[in-house]
């Protein structure tokens, strides 16, 4: 664990890290997975051949059977995994958290040591139960592919090729190997999560400078959307402190003190994040006087939003009040919410007698009240660019993530798909660059596909690669122009939530972090290549229009398309279904007897999640004017397959409602389509239903 040699001591050296993200990421010529000689390499660094799998499989059989004798069933297993619910709702926390015990018991001992007398019991149990679906989830891939295979089955939907089934599925003793390699990686995790818990010093995540603010930027930020009570979006809303839940306002607590242990000392929040500036501004307030720490020791950013209504003193006013319930005298950075649509920017620079809106953060930030002034966007790209180039910004959050940039994919061109031109300029117009959500629309890594974790396996989970993707981006990019990230988001529910993030941020600095994320990188490539085909993946987005470039009837084609190869690549099936949703309900609500203007303004949340949904009956011709010929009929193909696979309706006009009515029927009616095991999630890690989605 030498990287903890590196955080454990004085803050490093800016300089010093911002040369080991400098310099050239190796891409070793190995193999992917386990090489030729794979037996040997994994015997090699086994503690003892097969021991953790050999304690996985004891552990959760042993709970297995207790639920079988339970049921007054009698005979042997012959399943190494659990058929307990691993939901975010489950009942089967208490035989989960048991799988882990016994787990560690063996393979790391002091983490449960830790665990046993942890302050916060609650936080324990999370991280056991997390814990216990990793285990369940790499020990249920092996033994279904292995099983499949024995049948003389392959993998539905040709999602490897006879080559990749060898290579990634192997022989029953490859597999066994590789599952143990996983599950060590597992238990080095368990222990450096051993050494934060127990260090009696806060801990440094790397930091980065940020931008032309000079602030130094913690590579991981805290997101504060996922752990208020309340999104005040409906019912009684949450206004005062008496209306707090205990159990919510203690848990926030937590986070903010593990975060603050962890050296994320960026807390970033909204007004619309409904209570969520309230609750913080009181457990500041608690933390600061328990000396936890100063109001300079942190970067606090907050967001407000704007209208068509709003005039420039009722944005200052607004923003004054955010200070006051935050219980603040400053914010080191606050953002325009939502700066989505070219409107937004007549607003902030052209509002004519209602006045300009910027004007009203150019005079906080004259006053001290502000320190430094950027947005958040889910717009097209060619609107953030135009965002950009004002220069009145002096950093960005926006979607970029390794499998696509959410609302904007499918936009730019052969050089640049998606957000990347506008962080080559956010870079040359020496803004910040914040990455939105990378855990969740980018690709929702706390409940991962079976895919994504084979691609990873054994080197790194999804989320670390995730991570050490926008970490290493300005190295790996393809291109002339630099495109840094400099830190990337988390927004906790829980304590727990932030531990891998942070995990792989310290090991981010490490050569071996380089070197497993080059040998998952090339294998990532060499399936693009099988799987979508060089031309396919240089040139898919040319000439698609998303929905402001198909101004009559709002069609999100490009965006339509990336869930295609997304869904192909990564099996996140539960993710682009997620995303197509919102398309469809769009469709519902849009009319093509409206002007665009009207249909983007009138439909709620639009220009957040915009776009609309295929429609199985509509001539695409004119829409695919630009699309060269050669990918003509694969965007159809495309179009069609998200469509069938992630709303099974038959007329873009249903509304989600009764869409969800029309798949019941069919489900009900024996039409349901069989998700193949690898685009299945492999485990959820939030061990319980967060605060504000508790209704």
């Amino acid at each position: 664990h030498t990287h903890f040699d590196f955080v454990f001591g004085s803050i490093p050296n800016p300089n010093q890290y911002c040369s080991l993200r400098g310099s050239q990421i190796p891409l070793p010529h190995h193999p992917p997975h386990l090489p030729p000689n794979k037996m040997n390499r994994a015997k090699s660094i086994l503690v003892s051949e097969s021991a953790f799998f050999t304690a996985a499989t004891a552990s959760v059989s042993d709970q297995e059977r207790q639920k079988e004798n339970n049921k007054n069933r009698r005979g042997g297993l012959s399943r190494r995994y659990s058929s307990f619910d691993l939901g975010c709702t489950s009942g089967d926390n208490e035989p989960i958290i048991e799988v882990a015990k016994n787990f560690l018991a063996t393979a790391c001992p002091e983490l449960l040591d830790i665990l046993k007398d942890h302050s916060n019991d609650k936080s324990a149990r999370d991280r056991l139960v997390k814990i216990g679906r990793s285990i369940n989830a790499t020990l249920r891939y092996g033994q279904e592919s292995i099983e499949r295979k024995n049948r003389g089955e392959s993998a539905l939907m040709d999602i490897w090729s006879p080559d990749e089934e060898e290579e990634y599925i192997g022989t029953e003793v490859d597999r066994k190997l590789k599952t143990d390699v996983s599950l060590q990686r597992l238990v080095r995790e368990c222990k450096d999560l051993a050494q934060i818990l127990a260090s009696p010093t806060p801990v440094k995540v790397p930091t980065v400078r940020y931008g032309r603010t000079n602030i130094q930027m913690p590579i991981v930020t805290l997101g504060c959307m996922r752990f208020q009570q309340s999104w005040n979006r409906g019912g009684k809303p949450i206004k005062k402190p008496e209306q707090l839940d205990k159990e919510c306002q203690d848990n926030l607590v937590d986070i903010l003190r593990h975060a603050i242990h962890c050296g994320v000392n960026h807390i970033e929040t909204a007004l619309m994040y409904g209570c969520s500036e309230m609750q913080i501004g009181l457990a500041l307030k608690v933390l600061f006087d328990e000396g936890v720490c100063r109001r300079e020791d942190l970067i606090i950013q907050t967001k407000g939003p704007i209208s068509s209504s709003t005039s420039k003193s009722d944005f200052k006013s607004m923003i004054i009040q955010q200070l006051k319930t935050l219980g603040l005298d400053y914010i080191d950075l606050f953002s325009i919410h939502g700066l989505n649509t070219g409107d937004h920017l007549e607003w902030l620079f052209n509002h004519g007698e209602k006045g300009d809106l910027i004007d009203a953060v150019r005079e906080l930030k004259a006053e001290g009240k502000i320190r430094w002034v950027g947005f958040s966007t889910h717009a097209p790209a060619h609107v953030t660019k135009r965002a950009i180039e004002t220069d009145a910004f002096d950093y960005l959050n926006l979607h970029y993530h390794f499998v696509g940039s959410y609302t904007a994919s499918g936009d730019g061109d052969e050089s640049a798909e998606g957000n990347l031109g506008n962080i080559r300029l956010a870079h040359e117009h020496d803004m910040g660059v914040f990455i939105i959500s990378p855990y969740d629309k980018g690709g929702r890594l706390y409940t991962p596909s079976h895919l994504s974790r084979e691609l990873m396996a054994p080197e790194m989970e999804p989320m670390e690669y995730a991570s050490s993707w926008l970490w290493y981006h300005e190295n790996h990019c393809q291109g002339d122009k630099p495109a840094p990230i400099h830190t990337i988001v988390c927004g906790a529910a829980r304590p727990s939530d932030l531990d891998q993030p942070v995990m792989a941020a310290l090991r981010s600095v490490t050569d071996k972090a380089k070197e497993d994320f080059g040998v998952v990188s090339r294998r990532i490539n060499e399936r693009k290549e099988r799987v979508l085909g060089k031309e396919w993946a240089a040139t898919w987005q040319v000439g698609l229009p998303n929905y402001s470039q198909s101004q009559k009837h709002g069609f999100q084609i490009g965006n339509i398309v990336w869930l295609y190869n997304a869904i192909q690549m990564y099996g996140v099936l539960d993710m682009a279904k997620d995303r197509y949703a919102t398309l469809v309900n769009n469709s519902g609500k849009w009319d093509p007897e409206n002007t665009f203007k009207e249909n983007v303004s009138k439909i709620p949340g639009f220009d957040w999640m915009s776009g609309c949904a295929y429609d199985p009956s509509y001539d695409y011709s004119s829409e695919l004017k630009d699309v060269p010929d050669e990918n003509k009929a694969r965007v159809l193909e495309a179009m069609k397959f998200v469509h069938e696979w992630c709303c099974p309706v038959n007329s873009k006009s249903m509304t989600l409602e009764a869409a969800a009515e029309e798949k019941k029927e069919e489900e009900e009616d024996g039409e349901k389509k069989v998700v193949p095991l690898e685009w299945q999630a492999a485990y959820d890690m939030r061990p319980w239903t967060a605060f504000p989605e508790r209704g």
